[in-house]
């Protein structure tokens, strides 16, 4: 039942990114309800997750706080000075007042269900992976999923440059945006799947090549690497040709955080044979140098167009305006906030005409500069917590976990890749992104929080090098 139930996981959160991102009303809303119907489901079937309950209790109250907070910025409060002057001056004009926080409550309270939606996807993904193989299962579906959605990307772009999906592309007519609207927000989404192909390409590899304690691995381990390997350029050529300046440098931070890690665990028989070459340290950071030396001369190669794009613009930029004027509304409305989702109703009081006057900006193309004004002193609260709840599942990870300990580190890296892309703009606030990023975590978190499981219970999702270590783990203990 589990495993049908991850199959159904892993279809809603792939269909979640196609339709653009999931930008429209229509797809939205039918995602939502396969969502909630699954989510409530997994819950009633299964009950709570025995793995990283911990987390998922912290991420539920986390959820019931902030919605909470949410519901208080739309209901009428007798604290005058909570209320937000917009509904003094509405009432001096036309004798009327809300008497809310929010400057636009109906918008307030739809927008509560962009946060429901991906946080339902994080708890039924807890659920559902409450083992190694289901979780490492999910993922690579998931994996090979956008890997996919990268090729797509790519042979649209190259034979159909103006077409997005099947409609005519209006915006970013010179970047590949694969299934997105804007390309940054396919940028990160590429970015990160190949942090997550990457594993699974190391995976297979060290057991094909022989980089292991274990003999060399079987056709299925080979066939396994080079599928990875190829979906992993694919999202690498992709990302360069979105000219995303964030996002090629966010991927880069992430890269150089996570690969030289998986590029040391290529050791074994074919390593000792390099033993007199020098010490194991040394061999370590050359092993370190040669990843990053990768990374950079295939972003030097591939990604010349974003390079050249940076070089052009440099700081001329309007994110630097809009953050100017978004920093003005903060100042005066940083405790009680003007009301969740009211950021494009909100931010044309403060707009200057240094920004220009063609347009609505409706992105404050930082997500944690928009989610302050709109959510007021409570954000950083649940920020702050947030991290802290990550990194300990993660630091729990790598402390416990032998074989699988490099997991903690992919999700170190792919928060690291989300969380610097959203402070220069908003991938997150995307829900078909959300949604995916969401589902990366829940599996990662179920690896982290999970125990050293017997051979027998993943022997046939693993690649025989991992088997035979863990086998050795064993035997040792």
């Amino acid at each position: 039942m589990k495993t049908i139930f991850a199959g159904l996981y892993s279809t809603v959160v792939l269909v979640a990114v196609i339709p653009f991102g999931l930008v429209d009303a229509t797809p939205f809303a039918a995602v939502a309800i396969c969502m909630f119907a699954l989510s409530l489901a997994a819950l009633l079937l299964f009950g709570e997750p025995r793995r990283a309950h911990w987390v998922f209790v912290w991420a539920l109250l986390l959820f019931i706080a902030t919605s909470v907070w949410i519901i208080i910025q739309t209901i009428r409060i007798p604290w005058p000075s909570l209320i937000n002057p917009i509904w003094k001056d509405a009432n001096a004009l036309a004798g009327a007042s809300r008497d809310t926080i929010s400057v636009a409550p109906a918008d307030t309270l739809t927008s509560l269900l962009y946060i429901a939606l991906p946080v339902m996807t994080f708890l039924t993904g807890l659920i559902v992976a409450d083992t190694d193989k289901r979780a490492r299962r999910i993922l690579m579906v998931l994996a090979v999923g956008a890997g996919l959605i990268a090729l797509f990307g790519l042979g649209q772009f190259l034979l159909f440059p103006k077409m997005l999906l099947t409609e005519s592309k209006r915006y970013y007519l010179d970047s590949l945006t694969a299934v997105f609207v804007n390309r940054n927000t396919a940028a990160t989404f590429l970015g990160l799947n190949f942090l997550i192909l990457a594993t699974f390409a190391s995976e297979n590899g060290r057991a094909y090549f022989g980089f292991s304690s274990a003999p060399p691995g079987s056709f299925k381990e080979g066939l396994g690497f080079w599928l990875f390997a190829g979906l992993g350029l694919s999202c690498l050529t992709a990302l360069m040709l979105t000219q995303s300046r964030a996002g090629l440098f966010a991927t880069g931070l992430g890269s150089i955080f996570y690969l030289p890690y998986l590029a040391r665990q290529w050791k074994g028989r074919r390593s000792r044979l390099l033993a007199e070459a020098g010490s194991s340290v040394t061999r370590n950071w050359i092993t370190v140098a040669g990843a990053i030396a990768l990374i950079l001369v295939f972003a030097a190669i591939f990604g010349g167009r974003a390079i050249l794009r940076a070089d052009q613009r440099g700081a001329d930029d309007d994110r630097f305006c809009v953050w100017s004027d978004t920093m003005h509304a903060l100042s005066q409305n940083w405790f009680q906030g003007t009301g969740f989702g009211t950021f494009r109703t909100v931010f044309s009081a403060y707009r200057t005409p240094d920004c220009g006057i063609g347009g609505i900006v409706d992105r404050a193309h930082s997500s944690y500069l928009e989610a302050f004004l709109t959510l007021g002193i409570i954000f950083p609260v649940v920020a702050c917590l947030i991290f802290f709840v990550l990194m300990r599942a993660f630091w729990s990870g790598y402390r416990a976990r032998r074989r699988l300990r490099h997991y903690s580190i992919l999700g170190c890296a792919g928060t690291l890749l989300t969380a610097a892309h959203s402070a220069v703009d908003f991938s997150i606030q995307i829900p078909g992104f959300a949604i995916f990023f969401m589902a990366f975590l829940a599996t990662v978190i179920s690896i982290c929080c999970g125990r050293e499981e017997r051979v027998g219970e993943n022997r046939k999702d693993l690649p025989s090098s991992s088997r035979i270590e863990h086998s050795s783990e064993i035997l040792e203990i």
